[in-house]
């Protein structure tokens, strides 16, 4: 069975995949997260709304809420270095053209599978790696899906078991 079949086959039918409207991203709550060199898959409003960003912000991430129009632009720190990036600053972007500010956390956020937010040709790190690391840590029992989004908890309570 090939990566990809595998990955569409796991944990009780919620199935691991790259958005299916865009081609590229993670969706989550009905948020579509994307890194920025993927960012022209998304509508104009993304374009329109990063006009508005503060001089000299940088940002890894995009995400965009269809229903919203609000983007985040969300700067990972450790993007292509990390298995599971951090969670940066970040400035939010609302349908109104709101513009709000915040800061990264001490014990910050983490994405999980980061190469759904990349495609195959992703030069930043090793895409096929990445896919084998979801496939190692969603075989483990027992992960508590509800804390797994804070770096402390994973690192102490996940990570050890991947090894």
């Amino acid at each position: 069975m090939k990566l990809s079949e595998m990955l569409e086959s796991l944990t009780e039918g919620r199935e691991i995949r790259r958005d299916r409207l865009f081609g590229i991203g993670k969706r989550v709550g009905g948020n579509v997260y994307v890194h920025k060199d993927y960012e022209r898959v998304l509508p104009p409003r993304v374009q329109e709304a990063k006009r508005l960003l503060p001089d000299g912000f940088r940002y890894t991430i995009v995400k965009y809420n269809p229903k919203t129009s609000d983007v985040s632009f969300i700067f990972s720190p450790d993007f292509d270095t990390s298995h599971e990036p951090s969670l940066g600053d970040s400035v939010k972007v609302r349908g109104d053209n709101r513009v709000t500010r915040r800061k990264g956390l001490n014990d910050p956020n983490i994405y999980h599978h980061k190469w759904t937010m990349v495609g195959d040709d992703y030069a930043g790190f090793d895409v096929d790696e990445s896919k084998e690391r979801t496939l190692k840590w969603k075989s483990l029992e027992d992960v508590d899906t509800r804390r797994i989004g804070i770096r402390s908890y994973w690192d102490k309570n996940v990570v050890p078991r991947i090894r």
